[in-house]
């Protein structure tokens, strides 16, 4: 099978390319003592794909919704968002994890009243919501129940009984516009949204396990636009996973050296990125059915050779050994097992009242 791929193989040899990537670095190492950035020696490259993301045009539209990235954040943990370049605001700072994050990338925004952010529940808040609302930037996402308040809404576990129809929908919207919903389909779903409403009403197909088969369930406005636009992240990592670059290193910042590759690469596509070749793990095309060898099944039996077998000079006695299939009797779908074996041939062969193969195997047939 021939690996070799020939514009990598007459540019540099392999013994070249090992010290280019041994040498590669993206800052200045002796100054990592008394900095905060964990990111320190990655940190370069990233503020330069932010800076070249930000500097493309931002249309009013749903944030990402084609799987562009606007902007990233390298997270480090709570109190580290520094580094991103962006000061947090005393009011950011009273903010959890996550919410930080959202904040600061919706800080980032050139056109943020006219854009709309959507997140799952890792991202999802009461205090992001409205920090976002005071910001006019619009907001929507599933949420867990310990961060949205308490709202008059029904529980979950009310929602869950089996005497709550599927598409059931229980929603409350505060003084300062923020709705909070709770919506039956196959699991409760909590979501906070400052974006869009319940109404108008529609009917999805979705498939029903008691059933098996789909029925009509009633659906708010703000869950079918929340299922159209958030597939926004998902898309951009399903068009880096497509051809990743296989870039192996026991260095930390080298994998995300080959991320950020994949990540500028796909973002500069002119074309839509359509599914690609897959590769083998030496990092060539995959081969053709010709080039791989056909995998052999299974053990080859053991079969001794005719003047060993019929030679009855040679001391052919059973020994009791393994137990394994049996040479002489043995059929499709009619598996036979012995633990007695010829101490000649190696071969399992059964002997007990009724059927002895033991003699008939060693019998010369005239």
């Amino acid at each position: 099978m021939d690996t070799r791929v020939p514009q990598d193989a007459n540019l540099m040899s392999s013994k070249r390319f090992k010290l280019m990537k041994r040498l590669v670095h993206f800052n200045d190492n002796t100054q990592i003592p008394g900095t905060i950035d964990r990111f320190f020696k990655i940190r370069p490259l990233f503020s330069f794909l932010n800076t070249a993301f930000k500097s493309e045009p931002q249309t009013p539209k749903q944030a990402s919704e084609d799987g562009f990235i606007h902007d990233m954040v390298l997270y480090q943990g709570k109190t580290k968002l520094e580094a991103h370049g962006v000061p947090l605001m005393p009011e950011q700072n009273a903010m959890g994890a996550t919410s930080q994050i959202v904040s600061v990338l919706a800080s980032t925004m050139s056109s943020s009243p006219t854009t709309a952010i959507f997140a799952d529940n890792f991202f999802t808040s009461l205090e992001i919501v409205r920090y976002l609302k005071d910001k006019n930037c619009r907001y929507t996402g599933t949420a867990r129940d310990n961060r949205i308040g308490k709202p008059p809404l029904k529980s979950s576990k009310e929602m869950e009984k089996k005497a709550v129809p599927r598409g059931t929908c229980d929603h409350v919207t505060s003084d300062d516009g923020i709705l909070a919903l709770r919506w039956k389909d196959n699991k409760v779903v909590t979501l906070l949204s400052t974006d869009m409403g319940v109404e108008p009403m529609s009917s999805v197909y979705q498939y029903c396990s008691d059933t098996m088969k789909k029925e009509q369930v009633s659906c708010p406005a703000v869950i079918k636009s929340y299922n159209a636009n958030m597939g926004g992240i998902d898309k951009s990592d399903m068009l880096v996973h497509i051809y990743r670059t296989p870039l192996k290193s026991k260095r930390w910042c080298m994998r995300l050296f080959a991320y950020a590759i994949d990540v500028f690469k796909d973002a500069s596509s002119e074309k839509p990125v359509t599914s690609r070749p897959q590769r083998s793990a030496a990092g060539s095309p995959s081969p053709t059915a010709a080039d791989v060898p056909k995998s052999v099944q299974g053990h080859r039996s053991h079969t001794p050779a005719n003047s060993v077998r019929f030679d009855e000079s040679m001391f052919h006695v059973p020994v009791y050994t393994n137990r394994q299939t049996y040479k002489n009797c043995s059929r499709k779908g009619n598996i036979l097992r012995s633990n007695m074996a010829c101490l000649v041939c190696k071969v399992h062969l059964c002997l007990k009242p009724g059927r002895n193969c033991f003699i008939q195997y060693h019998e010369a047939v005239a």
